[in-house]
């Protein structure tokens, strides 16, 4: 009898030649597991040598807008400067005015739109036009009688905003075209009441990491810290996106320790603006013992009894002794390593 022959089937098969269901699983399952490996080992070489055609294109300018604290009053150099130190590549913006309130350092950084009127509602040619109304006297004019000028846009026309004081007529502004605006016909463009006068640097500057150093001002003279906030809030939403900026505490001046009005006053609006910006606040509480190691501050029984009543020693504050606000090198270089720790901390 002639034996029937039996068709051969390879283990996982069946008979019509089709892959069984657990072979069927078994092999797809491998090569899942094998693609998610390969595609992790990829993205593992990718963080460990990353392509060299990857740059950041990031804005390197490191800005710093405030009031005499950022101009370094009592130091050496500006605020900015000192930051620089860590930073040699990137480049250095500061734009401090001294004794500037909260709004006004706003209207410069551009979250607070500087808006005026001027006599005709037009451009006289290219003369200087008399501003009859303005938002914001965010110019130092009546500090030290000098004449100031800022470049921005008016009406769609390059301009450029004089500010200076007399003391027959006080303060006075005006506004005139660019040279480069003058394109040979008289230029003649309305100007309607309220126009917003676009600040070059503010608008230059959006894109830069922004250290905002407002308020000091506003509490010396008993201004409502509405204000602070709402400045510094304009502030932050007016940077471009993605934010990248630190908020200062405002510092306490040398008479305002534990117990005092101010004191109470100072710590509850810092601990507010601590909690509003978090990560990106900056605290101007009294420097730590390695803090003062890393500058070579070696603290004294006075400095340390400044520091135990929550403020900044004496021989960190101005030579002057009747200015009871700003800071000296040392103090200088407290505030700027907490923000060099930050700009690297948050990868600015």
């Amino acid at each position: 009898m002639k034996m029937k022959s039996f068709p051969r089937i390879n283990p996982g098969w069946t008979v019509g030649g089709s892959m069984s269901r657990r072979r069927f699983f078994r092999q797809s399952g491998a090569a899942a597991i094998s693609t998610m490996l390969l595609s992790s080992c990829d993205n593992l070489f990718d963080k460990i040598f990353p392509s060299k055609s990857e740059k950041d294109t990031r804005d390197k300018t490191l800005a710093f807008f405030g009031d005499s604290l950022t101009v370094g009053v009592g130091g050496s150099k500006p605020l900015g400067e000192w930051v620089g130190e860590a930073f040699s590549e990137r480049p250095i913006f500061s734009d401090g005015v001294n004794g500037q309130l909260a709004a006004s350092i706003a209207v410069r950084q551009g979250g607070i739109p500087v808006t005026l009127s001027v006599v005709g509602r037009k451009f006289n040619g290219d003369n200087p036009v008399a501003v009859i109304k303005l938002s914001n006297e965010f110019l130092p004019v009546t500090l030290d009688s000098k004449v100031y000028t800022r470049k921005g846009t008016l009406a769609g026309v390059p301009s450029t905003i004089t500010g200076k004081y007399s003391s027959e007529a006080g303060e006075r502004y005006t506004v005139q075209p660019l040279a480069e605006a003058n394109t040979g016909a008289p230029i003649e463009t309305e100007i309607p009441d309220d126009s917003v006068f676009e600040l070059e640097d503010a608008v230059r500057m959006r894109t830069a990491t922004q250290v905002l150093w407002y308020g000091r001002n506003d509490v010396t003279r008993g201004k409502s810290t509405d204000d602070i906030f709402t400045s510094i809030k304009s502030s932050v939403n007016y940077i471009a996106e993605p934010r990248r900026y630190l908020v200062l505490g405002i510092l306490l001046a040398s008479n305002e320790y534990k117990g005092t009005t101010n004191y109470a006053r100072v710590t509850a609006l810092n601990d507010e603006l601590a909690l509003l910006y978090r990560n990106s606040y900056v605290p101007m509480t009294p420097p730590t013992e390695s803090e003062m190691k890393d500058i070579g501050f070696t603290p004294t029984a006075g400095d340390l009894q400044d520091i135990e009543r929550g403020n900044f020693p004496s021989r960190m504050r101005a030579p002057d002794f009747t200015d009871e606000i700003h800071l000296n090198n040392f103090g200088y270089r407290i505030v700027a390593n907490r923000i060099i720790k930050k700009i690297k901390d948050l990868k600015y």
